[in-house]
């Protein structure tokens, strides 16, 4: 008897591994949780719904299984209209035998599991002690606590059914289904829904001992805080900036796009993590200062890029990173003024310089397949130079208007590079003193930035100012130039670099005696002195 079972399972699972892989969508997911929280252990019953996308026979969800030290999450079953359908889980997937369904391209899985996650969303203690769950599913962590499409790309609703004792506070992405959980025995029932589709990786619940406060009200959104009680005075603090922030995004890009905002002191291993209308920040980041104002600017931008708009793969992560990091400066710009904005983007620039010594790669890097490894200074700080220098070529009005379009036309779905320099473009459709075809094509698919030699040349009584790039990878740019005598200031040029070696003639001088030069003192280029 033992020798038939064990021969007819292996049967099946050749058959469903022999299946055609069906693409498809994930429309919503419906995740009931409760706990067993000195095992740590989830009990989960998760209501998928998706639409086939081609006559593929088996669905291939993304799950992590339990190891052989007992971490990771066991499938107990699977059921499709109420009736157990075929599955079988190896170590990084749960397939889905879809074979004998025929009638219909949107169907829903009613998949019960149980486990002690490995990752993802983590079942732990605060700083205090005192006992937490947080999900933290950046990049693709999500898969460790429930069966999903854990890419960017196939964003989805969801529905949090979450029950835990009383004595627990519980967050998560959307708008409670009640106005208060409800009493269920020993525990409350928590329910909350976000009808705005949102990707794998910002799609959260956090349960703790909080204090929640209200902060502000914008119209019908709440922007609201939920800390440990023993932070609460400075962590609330800290957040006492997010309705200027959110309304100066609103203004300078479209509305907010979620019902509420709840910014939430959290274990995440990120200093924030932007998760959709529920941002997480590290639970030591929170000193009612201009770094922890800095970081909420940063997170908030994110509800617009990265949360609302999200880059359609990994390697045009930068519309997230890179948005978020310039939407940052702009505020620095609007709240501290013209000199923090300037030097803000001064030391971005110098970490981007610096990194560039080791990591020689585009900013639409198809090579690097560490996704941790893509969170560094290409996809944050060079991205925003890039941004800040397609303003300064389009000028004010064009570029904010091409923000905006773009927000607009790719809001609740996906974007690629591409699809940015497409809107872009056309604010300046017909101006043909902006080539910003070129523009983008090496800043955004070239590696490096111009490094840049520089002096005075005298010929026959005449005063030259030579430019050449000692870089590998040619660039076209302007640059500005302020030419100083005696230490007076004696012109500012804005020269048009368009080859490796430029020689430009400066009619003002009559000797090079005493003459210095400054290389782009508006904080304009992204580019690198040579010396």
């Amino acid at each position: 008897m033992k020798r038939s079972f064990l021969f007819a399972a292996c049967m099946l699972l050749a058959t469903s591994t022999l299946l055609a892989q069906a693409k498809f969508d994930v429309i919503h997911y419906g995740l009931a949780m409760s706990f067993d929280f000195k095992k740590g252990k989830l009990y989960l019953e998760e209501l998928i719904t998706l639409e086939r996308l081609d006559n593929g026979k088996q669905i291939a969800l993304d799950l992590i299984t339990k190891d052989n030290d007992g971490y990771g999450m066991e499938v107990i079953s699977v059921k499709y209209m109420k009736d157990p359908i075929p599955w079988h889980q190896d170590s990084s997937h749960l397939y889905i035998d879809i074979s004998t369904i025929t009638e219909y391209k949107e169907m829903s899985f009613l998949i019960e599991l149980r486990g002690i996650p490995k990752d993802g969303l983590i079942i732990g203690n605060n700083k205090y002690n005192d006992p937490t769950i947080f999900a933290d599913n950046w990049p693709d962590r999500a898969k460790n606590w429930y069966a999903c499409h854990d890419h960017p790309s196939d964003k989805a609703m969801y529905s949090f059914d979450v029950f835990v004792p009383k004595d627990f506070e519980v967050v998560a992405n959307g708008r409670l289904s009640y106005d208060t959980p409800i009493q269920k025995g020993k525990n409350k029932w928590w329910s909350y829904v976000i009808l705005e589709p949102i990707a794998t990786k910002v799609a959260v619940v956090g349960i703790a001992d909080f204090l929640v406060k209200e902060i502000a009200k914008i119209d019908d959104m709440t922007i609201s805080a939920a800390v440990y009680p023993q932070d609460s005075t400075v962590a609330i603090a800290s957040f006492s900036c997010a309705a200027d922030i959110v309304t100066y995004y609103s203004n300078k890009i479209g509305p907010y796009p979620y019902l509420d905002l709840m910014n939430v002191q959290s274990t995440t291993r990120y200093g924030g993590m932007e998760n959709a209308g529920c941002i997480f920040y590290d639970e030591q980041a929170l000193n009612n200062d201009k770094r922890s104002t800095h970081l909420v600017a940063h997170e908030i931008a994110h509800q617009w890029f990265g949360n609302c708009v999200t880059e359609a793969d990994w390697p045009h992560l930068w519309l997230s990173e890179g948005f978020a990091t310039y939407l940052t400066n702009l505020y620095i710009e609007k709240s501290e003024g013209d000199l923090a904005f300037k030097a803000q983007l001064a030391q971005d620039r110098n970490k981007v310089l610096r990194f560039y010594k080791q990591f020689k790669k585009p900013l639409v890097d198809t090579i690097t397949t560490d996704l941790n490894a893509l969170l560094n200074p290409n996809a944050y700080q060079k991205g925003a130079w890039i941004l800040h220098m397609t303003r300064l070529q389009m000028g004010e009005e064009a570029f904010f208007n091409g923000l905006q379009a773009y927000f607009n036309t790719y809001q609740h779905g996906n974007a690629s590079t591409q699809d940015f320099c497409k809107v872009m473009l056309a604010q300046v459709e017909g101006d043909f003193k902006i080539d910003l075809r070129l523009f983008f094509d090496q800043w955004l698919y070239q590696s490096g930035h111009p490094i840049i030699a520089a002096n005075f040349r005298e010929n026959q009584g005449q005063v030259f100012f030579d430019v050449e790039q000692v870089q590998e990878a040619f660039f076209v740019f302007p640059l500005l130039v302020s030419i100083y005598q005696n230490g007076q200031l004696v012109v500012q040029k804005n020269l048009i670099i368009n080859d490796r070696n430029a020689s430009f003639l400066l009619p003002e001088l009559s000797s090079i005696e005493n003459c210095t030069y400054v290389l782009d003192p508006k904080v304009s280029l992204l580019f690198e002195q040579y010396h």
